[in-house]
């Protein structure tokens, strides 16, 4: 797979050095590594549209605090690899990708901070490995299948059509182009903008954008309910995890309501939290949500 080169104004505001990891599938999943090595251990784990660019200021504040932080680059996003194939992408893959991620690096005791579709991720993980996990972090995020009906939006459904998906988030990259602001209060700076949009400056590197919304489709039938139903059937098994829901307000994606519907599957969850914030809080509100963050930890390690 060809190296992301990434323009100098998106190395400005992410100075990290770059780690990289084979799977065993024989990608490589790039991922960030900050802090003292024996520090407690943040894993920071972006969503759709995202990629590790997200928590940059998390990563250089947290780290700075002497806290171990990784954040890694689902397969098919940042600077990990971009396969081509669409079948590469399915929950159960990506769910695998960030099982071995923690096992490879030998994460202990890991505090989960996720976002968007990364919860998912992280919450299969959770359920499996919950004696690893000591806290979660849960921002406007999906994670239901039974308990909550999701309708897709009338534009939703046009992407899913075959050809439909491959023109418009692939050749004309709509994702990254209007999805991407439409969903941040903030006016991102053409700095920002270019960050997200550096590792997708092909079209040939983009198809995960396209087959994201297709893996993450539920309902009978598709391929991604079973575990979906096992995600949401496993939140009883962590229960004890302390846990806190932040959620931004105005989210054209993810209303108020579905934060309270977390909170009837996870009754001790902290929160919801609700921020003046679109769908990516940590873009919209860094520095409350930080605050947030750095309480909670304090809290929940007493």
């Amino acid at each position: 797979m060809a190296t992301v080169v990434l323009p100098e104004a998106t190395r400005a505001l992410y100075p990290f050095k770059s780690h990289y990891l084979t799977l065993s599938d024989g990608r490589r999943m790039h991922y960030i590594d900050e802090g003292p090595e024996d520090g407690e251990v943040l894993v920071f784990v972006h969503g759709y549209l995202t990629w590790s660019f997200i928590y940059r200021a998390f990563m250089i504040y947290y780290a700075a605090q002497g806290f171990r932080c990784i954040a890694m680059d689902h397969i098919g996003f940042g600077l990990s690899d971009k396969p081509t194939n669409k079948r590469y992408h399915t929950l159960r893959r990506h769910f695998a990708n960030l099982d071995e991620c923690i096992t490879a690096l030998n994460l202990r005791d890991v505090t989960l901070v996720m976002e968007d579709w990364g919860a998912a991720f992280g919450l299969s993980y959770a359920i499996q490995h919950s004696q690893n996990v000591k806290r979660l972090v849960i921002m406007n995020a999906w994670a239901f299948q039974d308990t909550l009906v999701r309708q897709p939006s009338r534009l939703m459904s046009i992407l899913l059509k075959p050809g439909v998906g491959e023109l418009m988030l692939g050749s004309f990259n709509l994702a990254i182009n209007y999805a991407l602001q439409r969903a941040t209060l903030r006016h991102l700076s053409p700095s920002v903008l270019t960050g997200y949009r550096a590792p997708f400056r092909d079209s040939r590197n983009r198809t995960a954008l396209i087959q994201f919304l297709r893996m993450t489709e539920i309902g009978p039938g598709r391929p991604s309910t079973p575990l979906m139903r096992r995600i949401e059937q496993g939140m009883q098994q962590i229960t004890t995890t302390p846990t806190l829901l932040v959620w931004g307000k105005i989210d054209p994606f993810y209303p108020v309501d579905i934060a309270r519907h977390w909170k009837t599957l996870m009754p001790r969850v902290r929160g919801p939290v609700i921020l003046d914030a679109g769908h990516f809080v940590p873009e919209d509100a860094p520095e409350l949500l930080m605050e947030h963050l750095s309480h909670f930890v304090e809290e929940e390690t007493e």
